[in-house]
């Protein structure tokens, strides 16, 4: 395994730790994909540092039982957001009255 394969992994590791994050939100913010961080945490982790690796598969195990609940807030949060946008959109449509016709003014 490369040397900087092996930092980037303990990197991650101690910062899942420190910041209990997603996988997700880890990969966005070293730049890596979802399952490049995945397999760091799970298999290569545990090569380079069976302590850490131990209290990385909590936290993904407790990230993994709570998933369903987060989707559901997820979806719960994109659909109230698309609601207030359509009412946002409804009542600025009801401010503008559009004339019918040439004489409809008169």
């Amino acid at each position: 395994m490369h040397d900087y394969i092996k930092e980037r992994t303990l990197k991650i590791g101690e910062y899942i730790v420190e910041t209990r994050n997603t996988v997700r939100t880890i990969a966005r913010e070293f730049g890596v994909s979802k399952s490049t961080v995945h397999k760091d945490l799970t298999e290569r982790l545990p090569e380079i540092n069976p302590e850490l690796a131990g209290r990385v598969k909590e936290i993904l195990e407790y990230h993994k039982s709570i998933r369903h609940l987060r989707g559901g807030e997820a979806t719960k949060l994109k659909y109230n957001k698309e609601a207030s946008d359509d009412a946002q959109a409804r009542s600025a449509s009801k401010n503008f009255q559009t004339r019918k016709g040439v004489s409809s003014g008169l």
